[in-house]
């Protein structure tokens, strides 16, 4: 599967020469943080089965932990959206918007929930 950080590291180098100058050092730590992400870069750590017959070793890489990271954030995403779908009453949600008469709008309020 295709990943931000393919793309990163496929097209970062040619990007950031095309747009040196217009892009600030905070963006560009982001991509650099962003492309070394679970990988050798960041170092890791091993893993081996202790039996001896067995053995299988399993090599895990260090995520870089920055809060744009799709890798890194993707589990606080899951788990902010499902604390936040357990706050739903269970009914039909509609989202409406439409427009007051000028008169109104300075009494209306502009939220009907907190």
């Amino acid at each position: 599967m295709l990943e931000v950080a393919d793309i990163f590291r496929d097209h970062g180098p040619a990007w950031r020469l095309a747009n040196e100058g217009h892009v600030s050092l905070d963006q560009m730590k982001v991509m650099t943080a962003i492309e070394r992400c679970r990988t050798a870069a960041l170092g890791g750590h091993v893993a081996r089965c202790e039996n001896a017959s067995c053995a299988h070793t399993v090599v895990a890489y260090n995520s870089c932990r920055n809060r744009h990271c799709p890798k890194c954030q993707g589990a606080a995403a899951r788990k902010w959206l499902a604390e936040r779908e357990a706050e739903l009453l269970p009914v039909g949600y509609f989202h409406v918007v439409y427009t007051l008469p000028a008169p109104l709008r300075d009494i209306a309020p502009t939220r009907t929930s907190g």
